[in-house]
């Protein structure tokens, strides 16, 4: 009797766990145009309303303009695509570097940078870490 009640309960908790997982249709989010040509999807927002995590969706050809970031730490994750990324505060093709998917960038606040979709579409996962830091290996590598 022990046996089959452990089992049954362990049954539940394996099939209450599956239910959890949910794949989330990205194409019925809402989104915004950002910089008059990217699609910008909040992902997950703070305490205080303001994305903490979003995609960023660029076409082929387009080009995100110098910015900077005025709070936070971003980490960036290509996950299609790959991205044209420069550093500076006016675009310098000859300066960028390419970064296919997968490839994952910290982006401290305040420092000026542009992005572009050059041989195809691209998304980008941007996380943003405003109280938050990077493990103490990530660091090592930002100096």
């Amino acid at each position: 009797m022990r046996l089959l009640l452990t089992s049954l309960l362990l049954a539940s908790f394996f099939t209450a766990a599956a239910a959890e997982t949910t794949l989330i249709a990205t194409e019925k989010l809402p989104s915004k145009e950002v910089y008059d040509v990217a699609q910008l999807t909040p992902l997950a927002v703070t305490s205080e309303g303001t994305p903490a995590v979003v995609l960023l969706d660029l076409d082929k050809g387009d080009v995100v303009p110098p910015h900077a970031a005025k709070s936070g730490l971003r980490l960036l994750t290509v996950l299609s695509g790959e991205l044209s990324w420069g550093d500076g505060s006016a675009i310098d093709v000859e300066k960028e570097t390419v970064y296919p998917a997968g490839s994952l960038l910290t982006i401290p606040s305040g420092v000026d940078h542009w992005l572009a979709a050059r041989s195809g579409a691209l998304r980008v996962q941007l996380v943003v870490l405003d109280d938050e830091k990077p493990v103490p290996a990530i660091l090592e590598q930002m100096k």
